[in-house]
């Protein structure tokens, strides 16, 4: 079934109208002192703080979640138990009303509905407001316009205007927008067809899993260089394998100079989405030539050169750690490139 032919099933999950009542030689820098970032690395990136965050990987970019575990226990634990079975990976945002909401959790992007669980007691008026880039659960609603407050399942909605008068008094908040207000403004623009909330193109979350702090996304692949060295630079690959089903692997390439010489390393490492780092075993090859000077004699080859360890704080900057057999030491980067199908937003 395609998306735009289920998508009047999106009005059985209630949400008010606006305004209505709530229903060899080392590189160059191993040889001079390095800038050790780790200690301010919390300061980068989103805040550090005990809730639980689950990244929306959208197609308009990423939203970071931040639940409010205290004030919502209940209503969190629901949202996450969605997200850690999958029910939340490919699916759409069914329900854009500019300036007041987004709606999702209902819809596979395949048309399928995502299977509720049991519907949860509310926990309105817990100091959480209908504020904008909070996120609070959709309700159901009877024939007469009632709104059953202890009706939530699967569907949320994250506000795009400040909605407190009209659905703090029967809406559960639970949590907020902690990375991807660009993201969201972005989603809040979505066409819609002329007289309806239905998107022209759904938007998608294509994935919904937990994270700790920034995590690795498709959108970080390109072209990144070091600003305090203009001859180094990594090239990433964020992919899977030919054949080998959906691990995601990350790719390296790095261009550096040693000894008045450049040297080449790559390597590549397995990791999973919602991992905010990954490790990566670098080799290093040396001695061969370009064009007609190229002798496969003459190329040597270390396989256990050492290793790389990346981390993104945001969208566009992140730190690399290397330690190898010629010295170890951090680089604070800066990306050149995006790619084309993939966007992501800085706040």
């Amino acid at each position: 079934m395609g998306c735009q032919k289920f998508a009047q099933s999106v009005s059985l999950v209630a949400l008010p109208t606006m305004g209505a009542q709530a229903d060899e030689s080392p590189p160059m820098s191993l040889r001079f002192p390095l800038l050790v970032l780790a200690s301010l690395w919390p300061m980068l990136g989103i805040a550090q703080t005990s809730n639980p965050r689950v990244l929306l990987d959208t197609t308009q970019g990423p939203i970071i979640l931040e639940l409010d575990s205290a004030r919502a226990p209940r209503t969190a634990a629901n949202f996450l138990a969605y997200v850690d079975d999958g029910s939340f990976n490919d699916m759409i945002i069914q329900r854009v009303v500019k300036n007041f909401v987004v709606q999702s959790g209902s819809l596979k992007s395949s048309g399928a509905t995502i299977s509720a669980k049991p519907a949860i007691a509310t926990e309105r008026g817990n100091g959480l407001s209908n504020t904008y880039g909070n996120i609070a659960m959709a309700l159901t609603s009877s024939i007469t316009g009632q709104t059953n407050v202890n009706s939530a399942t699967s569907a949320f909605y994250i506000n795009t205007g400040n909605n407190s008068s009209n659905l703090d008094a029967n809406f559960t908040v639970f949590g907020r927008v902690a990375h991807g207000l660009g993201t969201l403004a972005k989603l809040n623009n979505t066409a819609v067809f002329a007289g309806s909330d239905q998107p022209v193109l759904f938007p998608v979350v294509r994935r919904a899993v937990r994270v700790e702090n920034f995590p690795i996304l498709d959108a970080h692949a390109g072209s990144w260089f070091d600003p305090a060295n203009s001859g180094r630079g990594f090239n990433l690959e964020i992919a899977r394998a030919s054949g080998g089903g959906e691990q995601p692997l990350m790719i390296v390439y790095w261009y550096d100079y040693s000894a008045g010489e450049q040297i080449w390393m790559n390597g590549a490492a397995a990791f999973q989405w919602g991992d905010e780092a990954v490790t990566v075993p670098m080799q290093i090859t040396s001695g061969g030539q370009f064009g007609a000077a190229f002798a496969t004699s003459q190329v040597q080859s270390n396989a256990q050169w050492g290793q790389l360890t990346i981390r993104f704080s945001d969208c566009h900057h992140a730190e690399f750690n290397f330690q190898s057999s010629l010295g170890s030491g951090n680089y604070t980067l800066t990306r050149v490139t995006e790619p084309t199908h993939i966007q992501c937003m800085d706040d």
